[in-house]
């Protein structure tokens, strides 16, 4: 057992100080399974049945198709402007800045693209302008309300992967369960960053068009929600419900050139979040080998009180995003972890919840995480003013889970 710990922690201290290059995600998390197999024990030939799983198992290459497609859907929003006329939309019916400032982050955020909050950035930066907002609260709300979606999409990537590796975890209850999260995070948000601001009207591009722009708004995003009412309320498979999303842009908007619609296609289908996908998933086949540390972690579970378990795993969750960056590692590691003590399902649910909260707080407050590096670039705001700002919300985003927790465990269990 001790052997596998100290497999883990020289695998993770190598992904800390991989070279970030543009293979970086990919390669460094192959890497970093490598090292973790071979330093724990593993023969060469479980490696390698650790990697092959990979592509020979349809659970696991339709979960990587998604979140590929996902990708591509990203790609066409922005071939086709779909995004930019949604903001025109939302400015159309909302007339508050107030309102307009928190929407269009949450909105753009829909559509699951690395750096999202890069595209809303330059509106909040405006918005916050005419509500003259410190740069370090435009920064706040534009990160905040972006990522709203990272809890209530099943099409964003870190949903997607979970529901990949708790397959028999109700993707839909997790959503759910999320929601009292997300509002404790929106709602600190708006009082630290936006109550008491100015509000001048919004401008809207006519005056008066609000019936046109909810027309656009359920227009521009079909692409989203025909893949959550075909899978929410269908059951129709994810992949085939984020390839239906392609296709009625394709009907919608590409038939007229379909070589632009070919072209944005080909530019969406992203090689490095292929080579991630492989990476995440080999550790987490890794991970689930290591026998030694399934059972310290079970031991643990059984003889530790309920808050010391959740010590270790929000701080584990939160060491492996900060350093990394990323918004599948702690899942990679921690899930297997989890459904390996086949808890009673509404118990298993709650630890999903935590863990998929934690996760969320490290990779959001990492420094390394690229949405809040382009937002401050774009805004020219230092990291000291934001993280300054952030104190408080970080506070709140800390003790909520273990709140929420508790409560949930009352009501539920």
């Amino acid at each position: 057992m001790l052997r596998e710990f100290l497999a883990m922690g020289a695998a993770f201290g190598f992904l800390i100080f991989f070279p970030k290059g543009k293979l970086w995600n990919g390669a460094s998390l192959l890497l970093t399974g490598l090292i973790m197999g071979l330093g724990a024990g593993q023969s060469p030939k479980v490696v390698a049945e650790n990697f092959t799983g990979i592509v020979t198992s349809p659970p696991t290459m339709k979960t990587i198709a998604v979140i590929l497609q996902i990708g591509v859907l990203s790609a066409l929003m922005k071939q086709y402007d779909i995004l930019g006329r949604l903001v025109e939309a939302f400015k159309d019916v909302f007339s508050s800045a107030k309102a307009v400032i928190m929407i269009l982050p949450a909105a753009i955020g829909m559509v699951s693209v690395p750096g999202g909050a890069g595209i809303s950035s330059p509106f909040v930066d405006e918005l916050g302008d005419s509500l003259r907002l410190p740069v370090f609260k435009r920064a706040a709300l534009n990160l905040t309300f972006r990522h709203c979606a990272f809890f209530l999409l099943p099409t964003s990537s870190s949903m997607i992967v979970f529901s990949n590796m708790a397959p028999h975890v109700s993707l839909y209850k997790l959503i759910a369960l999320n929601v009292a999260f997300v509002a404790g995070m929106e709602f600190t948000s708006y009082l630290l960053y936006l109550r008491g601001a100015e509000a001048p009207a919004a401008s809207r591009s006519g005056g008066g068009h609000t019936l046109r722009g909810l027309v656009d708004i359920l227009k521009y995003m079909s692409p989203i929600y025909v893949i959550v009412l075909l899978n929410g309320l269908f059951k129709v498979p994810m992949y085939l419900s984020a390839f239906a999303s392609l296709m009625l842009i394709l009907a919608g908007w590409g038939r007229r050139d379909a070589k632009a619609y070919a072209r944005a296609f080909w530019q969406g289908l992203s090689g490095k979040t292929f080579m991630t996908m492989l990476g995440i998933y080999f550790m987490q086949n890794t991970v689930r080998d290591l026998t030694g540390i399934m059972g310290a972690f079970q031991n643990m579970f059984v003889r530790s009180s309920g808050f010391g378990v959740l010590l270790v795993i929000a701080g584990a969750a939160l060491l492996f995003r900060l350093t990394t960056g990323l918004s599948y590692v702690p899942l990679g590691v921690l899930v297997p972890l989890l459904t390996s003590l086949h808890l009673p399902p509404a118990e298993e649910l709650l630890y999903c919840v935590f863990i998929y909260t934690w996760s969320f707080n490290g990779y959001f407050f990492s420094p390394l995480h690229l949405c809040q590096a382009l937002t401050l670039q774009q805004m020219n705001c230092s990291v000291s003013a934001l993280d300054k700002g952030y104190l408080p919300l970080m506070i709140e985003m800390a003790v909520a889970p273990f709140v929420i927790f508790g409560l949930y465990r009352t009501i539920l269990l």
